[in-house]
């Protein structure tokens, strides 16, 4: 009687479970706007000018 509930339990709750988290993940994505864009370039650019500046850091 175990083997069968168990059996139940993989084979019903698996792909509930990941159905679950595919639409909580799709949910929860959001895209960014072109403002949110442009200031995360202007970070990473930021980023990597001053790792430019250290010593020993960058090419």
């Amino acid at each position: 009687m175990f083997e069968n509930s168990m059996w139940l339990i993989v084979v019903a709750g698996g792909p509930l479970l990941l159905a679950i988290l595919i639409a909580y993940a799709l949910l929860t994505w959001r895209h960014r706007g072109p403002a949110e864009r442009r200031e995360s370039d202007r970070a990473t650019e930021r980023l990597y000018r001053e790792g430019k500046d250290r010593p020993g850091g960058g090419s």
